[in-house]
């Protein structure tokens, strides 16, 4: 018990944590190991009084009682208070060895302890070896046969772990008893019917419904919201509840169409116990004029136009202005290595279409063509800055240390003639972090989505952050009978369709990866394979698959190990860049393919969008370090 307790001493800041986290760790599974024993300790006496049969059950008992109290009274989803946490890693480590230890008093009956004993060492000894020597040649591993190499010109050299401990456990072996990974199906009853004009309001029509009347729930744009102080999380999310606007209207009506407001980005469809969920993006005349009266200004202040070559490909592809769109993908709390793990389909899809046609073993598909003709650079060095997400994002986005609050990088993308977005599934006002102190909008961006994430389904209340349910939880994320992630590159689609001949920067993100068991994060590979394999636009669009950090939970992050270390530090970072751009700039090409093993970071990342953005200018130099990978 003092074990227990001692485990779940808090800190204040990410680096305390971290620091403490060994320790933390000695008493967590000392108190497991000390639970244990008390639980096999009635058992290891063999005789058969009326007393040792009682104490079999008496103590046992006891034991459960207090293992059960203690996790009940101690939850906290904060690292002051980690109760929740410890929890989750208490039951994944204690359960597995008290059912090993059941199995082995099962088999003293039948053979001698050393036989068993042995018997078991010899297994698990032999399986660790197999698995560890089947993993360990994947870790520097990239993609296009590519690898993390430490070749005589790297200064930054980066050796394979030894033994590569997230590889250890294979996918549901941590979370196989935590049910389905599939969200419970709900049945699809309405749609939003788009007219002719794209600036003009989306229809509801419900093909369905067993109810005299359905209730409409619109979250609030969040776009308009006007702050003197930022609120916090908690406030933030009783600040979308309380603006979201709620009518009933009678089904027979709502069959024939109902108008919904162009400002809406999410629409709340509800059937008695049936829900659906919709986003829209529709076409905003003002953002449009805002973006023609730049290209209307004097060549000196605009940027240059950039003409690809004719693709037969794609002759009608290419922008009205003819601009690069600039597009993020972003996941939160994912390795380099992790991605190649949890997203076979993805990774087998970019592996495939950057095969030349004549050597692919699988049959042609001509839905890879939009693929092959871009080319994925991938940085094996890209070293996050900070152990959590706020310092590595405010770097990517601003360019800055987190003490120091500029201008963001979309506010550039929109002085310079875009259209900007960015959509998450995690219900929180991270735009306002990297705002300019005196600003008093919630966001910057022309469109952005994020309201119908604060609902309780996917965002409980009153503890959002726990390992069972919410955005941070061990099991699937569900809204509606869909995948959070589902309507985050739905929403950008919507996106694309509604601004397809003008210039487009937009940052889609995803909170999928961030929990402790390195699985939940598989769940979208189905949809970033069918985002990519179904764009629109790659002939025009330069792409950032990126993310801030490795994962920062669960049991292997609390050993410190080095590969988990290692992992943490190297987070995702792959481009995809048209081909015609890098025949046109041949020297593009050359940098990127030497940045690949160069140490490169967020700021970096930050300098390569700023080079973008005013492309082919380069941005005024930077009193840091930081370089743009185009350069």
């Amino acid at each position: 018990v003092l074990s227990y307790l001692a485990s779940l001493d808090g800190a204040t800041t990410d680096i305390e944590i971290q620091q403490k986290a060994p320790q933390l760790t000695i008493f967590l599974l000392t108190s497991v190991s000390c639970f244990l024993f008390a639980l096999l300790l009635p058992f290891l006496n063999s005789s058969r009084s009326p007393l040792c049969r009682r104490s079999k059950i008496v103590l046992p008992s006891i034991t459960l009682l207090t293992i059960f109290i203690l996790m009940a009274m101690f939850d906290g989803n904060t690292i002051e208070n980690h109760g929740s946490y410890n929890r989750a890693v208490f039951v994944i480590v204690f359960f597995p060895l008290l059912f090993t230890c059941g199995a082995i008093y099962l088999s003293m009956q039948l053979a001698s302890l050393s036989t068993i004993l042995l018997t078991v060492i010899s297994v698990l000894g032999t399986t660790l070896l197999l698995r560890f020597g089947s993993i360990q040649s994947g870790w520097p591993l990239g993609l296009h046969e590519l690898s993390l190499s430490n070749l005589e010109d790297i200064s930054c050299r980066i050796h394979t772990p030894l033994l590569n401990w997230h590889d250890l456990i294979p996918y549901r072996g941590q979370t196989f008893w935590t049910g389905s990974t599939e969200c419970p199906k709900q049945k699809r009853f309405a749609r939003l019917v788009h007219p002719t004009s794209k600036t003009q309001p989306n229809h509801l029509v419900v093909d369905w419904c067993d109810q005299p009347n359905i209730k409409i729930t619109v979250p609030p744009n969040v776009k308009d919201f006007d702050y003197k102080i930022p609120p916090k999380e908690a406030e933030f999310q009783g600040i979308v509840l309380d603006n979201s606007v709620e009518y009933n209207v009678p089904t027979e009506e709502a069959k024939k169409g109902v108008e919904i407001s162009a400002e809406a980005q999410s629409i709340v469809v509800d059937c008695g116990v049936h829900r659906n969920v919709l986003v829209q993006v529709v076409r905003d005349d003002k953002i449009v004029k805002r973006v023609q009266q730049y290209f209307e200004k004097t060549p000196a202040h605009a940027t240059k136009p950039i003409k690809p070559p004719f693709s037969p490909v794609f002759p009608a592809s290419l922008n009205k202005e003819d601009r690069l769109n600039v597009e993020l993908i972003y996941i939160d709390a994912l390795s380099r290595a992790h991605f190649s793990r949890r997203f076979p389909k993805t990774v087998e899809l970019l592996n495939t279409a950057s095969t030349p046609r004549a050597n692919r073993k699988t049959p042609k598909n001509t839905q890879y063509n939009k693929l092959d003709n871009t080319t994925l650079y991938q940085f094996f060095r890209y070293h996050a800055h900070e152990v959590t997400t706020g310092g590595n994002t405010l770097a990517m986005y601003t360019g800055y240390k987190v003490t120091t609050r500029r201008p963001t990088i979309w506010d550039k993308y929109q002085e310079h003639g875009y259209v900007t977005s960015w959509a998450t599934n995690l219900c929180e006002n991270w735009d306002w972090a990297y705002q300019p102190a005196k600003a008093t909008r919630e966001s910057r961006f022309d469109h952005h989505l994020v309201a119908p994430f604060c609902l309780p389904e996917a965002h409980p209340m009153p503890e959002p952050y726990g390992i069972w349910n919410g955005p941070y939880s061990i099991r699937r994320r569900c809204l509606a009978g869909r995948e959070t992630g589902e309507y985050v590159f739905e929403y950008t689609n919507e996106f694309k369709k509604a601004y397809s001949d003008l210039p487009q920067f937009s940052i889609s993100s995803f909170i999928d990866a961030h929990e402790g068991t390195g699985d939940v994060v598989k769940l979208l590979d189905d949809d970033l394979h069918s985002y990519l394999l179904n764009h629109p636009n790659l002939n025009n669009t330069i792409i950032f698959l990126v993310s801030d950090h490795g994962l920062h939970m669960g049991l292997w992050w609390l050993l410190q190990w080095r590969s988990v270390v290692l992992e943490h530090r190297l987070p995702l970072w792959m481009m995809f860049v048209p081909n015609w751009f890098t025949e046109k700039y041949p020297n593009i090409k050359e940098s990127l393919l030497h940045n690949e093993q160069a140490l490169v970071t967020s700021a970096d990342m930050h300098h390569t969008l700023e080079n973008l953005v005013e492309w082919p200018r380069k941005p005024p130099p930077v009193a840091q370090s930081s370089f743009s990978v185009l350069s």
